[in-house]
């Protein structure tokens, strides 16, 4: 190793769009656990994609585990939000992952149409 360079080490690496899908953002929790956001357009199975619309833990022993996947579905207007249309959004990525300086919530974004998440913890004794 050159003196002054550092060594940058890979702790997963996706062996499948099923384990992790181009995941982009990245953040880590309260307790050390990793989790990011993917950024592909997965298969579809059964006239729904599965994959590609997740948020994925990664565990320490380098593998993945799905955290959560977009379900969400605008079935009508929302009131005092006509930016937002009604539509199937299950098909759009998270995005931008944080967790509030405290740690007591999780903050995420579905990408399009623009909505932030803000969920809550218990982060020190989940999963991640």
């Amino acid at each position: 190793m050159v003196p002054g360079q550092g060594r940058l080490t890979a702790i997963f690496v996706s062996p499948s769009e099923h384990a992790a899908d181009n995941p982009d953002n990245i953040t880590v929790s309260p307790r050390g656990g990793i989790l990011v956001c993917e950024d592909g357009r997965g298969q579809v199975i059964g006239g729904r994609r599965t994959f590609g619309t997740r948020l994925i833990g990664i565990n320490r022993d380098g593998t993945s585990f799905p955290f959560a996947e977009n379900n969400m579905l605008i079935a009508q207007p929302i009131a005092g939000k006509s930016s937002i249309a009604p539509d199937d959004y299950r098909d759009r990525e998270f995005a931008g992952a944080t967790f509030s300086p405290a740690g007591a919530y999780l903050f995420v974004n579905i990408q399009t149409p623009g909505v932030t998440f803000a969920i809550q913890g218990p982060w020190v004794r989940g999963g991640l």
